[in-house]
């Protein structure tokens, strides 16, 4: 199918918009930047550039759309509501939606609406079945007004009301890892309130599943079988990652650091799977514990995690020679690291080769010296640090063919030095130079029409 998708860019999008590209679905995504859909993007696609809160879009490449998944909305969570805050995520969601149905062919097959668990607002021990009513809060009223939005759209309508979702690419429990990875994080309030979740896995799966069968209709809550308590997610979560509970985060407390915000958090909400599992829907984490093993698996370890994806539209055997010169490696690192080759044991990049190199890092100078212990060309090959301000860094790069082009995967192994401390003191801005890194260097790859030297 020709498939539009909005918010393509999101940790689903990005998830959901890879898989129906392998199936063999062509895509156009909205997005208000061409730059940021270039470098962020791990799919092939077409992209048309706009902003749906500010109006409709005219375009003719939508005429022949055949289905739409709708993704759009600013984030809700991690900080206070202010009245302009609050304004984005309503106009991001609901007038966003409104203007994009205008857009939209009137022949269209279907549409998929992403939806909040949210919508229920908070209801103790019930059972949540897509029958209930909205809640009053403020998000329950932006759901409401959303998937009201999203009815008007043509075709068959489906409207995932998406719980917490649990990923290793970042999302809601990138932000909760923190402290309890640091031994600090514990229950909210009493803990009883209920959290309806879901892995990315199976949120992805809904949502492809929702596009092409045709009994899917209405609203489906995007949550697993087996809601929890917050004590029993925190009590899963601290097991997993192989640490104890620390103390209880009194409600006042989360009311003062995030005004009504904390409404979200501090919500409970028990979502039924019962109709998703009535339409033959396997969920392949179906227990918390096997999500969270999943994900935490690498931090058991101590060890820190950093994954980057981006499309590349010439196949493997293009790209790869411009990572083979040595030379390159200072064209795709940001300039403010001052990062200069000293000395390379080969020509080209090859088995063994030894590169060491000098770069600052928030300003202070440091020493590199890393070796590639495995060379694959032009599909793989790895970097390890065998002196440097890390006690660990192994960065694996993979050039995977897809859909006539590459996906580059970068994944990172990292141990910061002095053990706990280290971690406790620097984690945070070691992961933002590390993101800022990588940043720059999709950027620059995107811009190129066949990655080589300059």
């Amino acid at each position: 199918m020709k498939i539009l998708m909005t918010g393509a860019t999101g940790l689903i999008g990005k998830e959901l918009g890879k898989k129906l590209a392998s199936e063999g679905h062509e895509i156009t995504v909205i997005s208000r930047s061409l730059a940021k859909a270039r470098e962020v993007l791990p799919f092939p696609c077409e992209v048309i550039v706009g902003d749906l809160v500010q109006g409709r879009i005219d375009d003719k490449r939508l005429e022949h759309i055949e289905a739409v998944i709708n993704l759009v909305g600013e984030p809700v969570i991690g900080m206070r509501w202010t009245e302009d805050k609050k304004k984005a995520i309503y106009q991001s969601r609901v007038v966003a939606t409104e203007n994009l149905i205008k857009s939209l062919p009137q022949d269209l097959r279907v549409f998929v609406a992403g939806a909040a668990i949210g919508y229920y607002g908070s209801c103790g021990d019930m059972i949540l079945k897509e029958d209930h009513p909205a809640g009053m809060d403020f998000l329950s009223e932006v759901c409401k007004d959303w998937e009201r939005a999203a009815s008007h759209a043509p075709g068959r309508k489906v409207f995932i009301r998406t719980s917490i979702v649990l990923a290793k690419q970042g999302g809601a429990l990138e932000e909760m890892l923190f402290p309890f990875r640091a031994g600090v994080g514990g229950v909210l309030g009493d803990g009883k309130h209920w959290m309806s979740w879901i892995h990315i896995d199976d949120i992805v799966a809904l949502f492809a599943e929702a596009l092409v069968n045709n009994n899917y209709v209405g609203p489906i809550n995007g949550s697993t079988p087996h809601p929890v308590t917050n004590r029993e997610f925190s009590k899963t979560l601290v097991e997993s990652l192989g640490k104890s509970l620390g103390p209880a985060v009194p409600p006042l407390a989360l009311k003062a650091l995030f005004g009504e915000a904390a409404e979200v958090v501090l919500s409970s909400i028990r979502g039924s799977a019962e109709k998703a599992m009535g339409l033959g829907f396997s969920f392949q984490y179906p227990t918390l514990r096997s999500a969270l093993d999943e994900i935490c698996a690498p931090y058991k370890e101590g060890e820190e995690i950093f994954y980057s994806e981006q499309f590349i539209p010439q196949p493997p055997e293009e790209i790869f020679h411009f990572f083979k010169d040595p030379g390159n490696l200072e064209t795709i690192t940001p300039p403010s690291l001052r990062f200069q080759i000293e000395s390379v044991s080969t020509p080209e990049i090859e088995q063994g080769t030894i590169i060491d190199y000098k770069l600052k890092i928030r300003g202070f100078p440091a020493k590199w010296k890393t070796e590639i212990d495995e060379w694959k060309p032009p599909f793989r090959f790895v970097d390890n640090q065998t002196k440097g301000p890390y006690q660990l860094w192994h960065h694996t790069h993979e050039f995977r063919p897809f859909l006539g082009g590459t996906l580059m995967v970068d994944r990172v192994r990292y141990r910061l030095p002095l053990g706990y401390v280290g971690w406790l003191a620097a984690s945070k801005f070691v992961r933002k130079d590390v993101e800022e890194i990588f940043k720059f260097r999709r950027s620059y790859i995107s811009r190129m029409d066949t990655p080589r030297k300059p």
